[in-house]
């Protein structure tokens, strides 16, 4: 430790030798002139024997007046040494360094404003590169949609892309190209349709040419049983233009023929087509129609009806012509056959009487007249017998239906039979759930015992006498089902299509007229028969008759409920 006054003198000295006072001048320069700095200094002295950390410090009064310094030394390790010099060198590297400072910050400014400046670059042109990978596409996509909107659906957006635009753009060409697909075919199926309309439209000239041209009458009803439309042909029947012909069947016939020609009309809606036919009042005058209604069917139901009108008053009365020429021929027949022997008989009773004695009667001539009588007799019960049937089939009482069980029609007519059919058995197979139907229980009851006494004279030379009635109901037709079969011989085809004729007759004494009669009372009862064959021999006559559902309301509301 060293202690100097203000002029550097040195005062007082107490440890090592060295340094000496000219090496503190040296050192600390300030200690002479009595300026060191209040804080004092501090600094590292290299010598040829060691190295010293010197520390000087000014010495003042209480009121702050420097009186002097102090300078202490202290010896230092090598490596302590060598650090210190180390530090003193990167402390004159800062010194250099903070002088430089300025320059450097200069320089790192302006290379990190170019930085700045080529990221700006370099993000703006990649901004307008991917603006474009995004504008392009929505460009194309946009001139698409006004190339479509002017009617080019053939026009394609070229794809540049993968990502969501991409199939944006696929999507946008596979539209168009669906849409170019669906006007083509919209063009194809508009040409076709033109086509079809064409084909429709001389279809239909040709049908109402046709409809106008032919002698039966067509009314077309909608589905609620109104009048649409018809031909010249009705209008001729009625006597009035098709503009003045009434709108349902309550206004066009009468009252009764409304009802049944309604009955007709809901047969039809489940049938499809039923043909009847009826005498009806055509406008001032009645006439035999031929009635046919079918059923107009669509895919969700019936929509209406088409009732066709055949006046058969001229034709009836031909064929009625005909047939009273036929009915004399075959009763001119018939009546001489009997007269033959008649005739016979009376010339051998006159020839036995002019060989005879006078006022005498040989046995002979006794006998002859009482065979001749009795032949007489025989014939004239025939005669009798064939007036009466004309006169019963020419004079055939209207029938008058009352609600009756078929069923016990049956049994009361097949009760008449009771004891007389020795060796032939009836087999009774009656349905329980008939329904009453409207019938005249005398005029059925009479054609039942008809049929059953045709088949019991079928069976006269069969093995197997069985006879069969039985009764169905068919509900999807609406009809009864009357069945009297045989298991006799059977009927020939050609004698199929005669036998319900007049006088028509596969046996040798019968008149003709019992089929005849159960077919005009099945007729009067709105039905039909027909024979067939029956299973596995035999002959099956088969009679159906409808349903009656007496109904309450109008026949237009009735049609029209059938048909929904």
């Amino acid at each position: 430790v060293m202690c100097f006054d203000t002029q550097g003198r040195l005062l007082a000295r107490a440890g090592i030798p060295w340094p000496g006072p000219a090496e503190i001048s040296r050192a600390f320069p300030k200690i002479s002139s009595g300026e060191l700095p209040s804080e004092g200094l501090s600094t590292r002295w290299e010598s040829s024997e060691s190295d010293l950390f010197l520390a000087a410090s000014p010495v003042t009064d209480e009121e702050g007046n420097v009186l002097g310094s102090v300078v202490s030394a202290a010896r230092l390790p090598t490596n302590i040494g060598q650090m210190a010099a180390e530090i003193q060198r990167e402390s004159e590297k800062y010194d250099v360094l903070s002088r430089e400072r300025k320059a450097v910050k200069r320089n790192y400014l302006l290379v990190l404003w170019l930085l700045t400046v080529l990221i700006l670059f370099v993000a703006t042109w990649f901004a307008l590169f991917l603006s474009k990978q995004v504008t392009v596409p929505i460009q194309a996509l946009a001139q698409g949609t006004e190339e479509v909107s002017k009617g080019n659906l053939g026009y394609q957006v070229p794809a540049r892309a993968d990502d969501e635009l991409g199939r944006l753009i696929l999507s946008f060409n596979e539209m168009t190209r669906q849409l170019q697909e669906n006007r083509q075919a919209l063009e194809q199926a508009a040409r076709e349709l033109q086509e079809a309309n064409r084909e429709l439209e001389e279809r239909t000239k040709s049908t109402e040419a046709i409809l106008e041209n032919i002698p039966t009458g067509v009314i077309s009803f909608d589905r609620q049983g109104r009048i649409t439309q018809v031909n010249s042909t009705v209008e001729r029947m009625f006597g009035r233009p098709g503009a003045t012909l009434a709108q349902g069947l309550s206004e066009l016939f009468s009252p009764e023929d409304a009802r049944e020609i309604s009955r007709l009309f809901r047969r039809a809606a489940r049938q499809g087509v039923v043909t009847r036919q009826m005498e009806l009042d055509l406008g001032k005058r009645r006439a035999f129609v031929a009635l046919t209604i079918s059923s107009i069917r669509a895919r969700h139901g019936t929509v209406g009806a088409v009732l066709v009108l055949e006046d058969l008053t001229e034709l009836l009365r031909a064929q009625k012509a005909a047939a009273w020429q036929e009915v004399a021929q075959r009763i001119a027949h018939e009546i001489k056959n009997p007269l033959t022997p008649i005739q016979l008989s009376t010339e051998r009773i006159r020839r036995l009487v002019e060989r005879g004695s006078p006022g005498a009667l040989s046995p002979e001539l006794v006998d002859a007249v009482a065979e001749s009588a009795s032949l007489i007799g025989r014939e004239v019960a025939t005669l009798k017998t064939l007036v009466a049937e004309f006169s019963n089939f020419a004079r055939f009482p209207a029938s008058h239906p009352v609600p009756a069980s078929l069923n016990t029609i049956i049994e009361n007519a097949l009760n008449v039979f009771d004891g007389r059919l020795s060796g032939i058995q009836i087999h009774r197979q009656l349905a329980p759930d008939l329904p009453t139907l409207q019938t005249d229980p005398d005029q059925m009851k009479r054609a039942v015992v008809n049929l059953v006494d045709n088949a019991a004279e079928a069976l006269e030379h069969s093995v197997a006498k069985e006879i069969w009635v039985r009764t169905a109901l068919d509900v999807e037709r609406d009809v009864v089902e009357l069945v009297v079969a045989d298991s006799g011989p059977g009927i020939s085809p050609e004698d199929k299509a005669r036998l319900f004729l007049p006088f028509f007759s596969t046996k040798r004494r019968g008149t003709g007229l019992g089929l005849a009669i159960v077919s005009r009372i099945v007729s009067e009862h709105n039905g039909s028969i027909r024979v067939e064959e029956n299973q596995p021999a035999g002959t099956k006559i088969v009679i159906e008759l409808p349903v009656d559902r007496t109904a309450t309301e109008t026949p237009e509301r009735e049609f029209s409920e059938a048909g929904q």
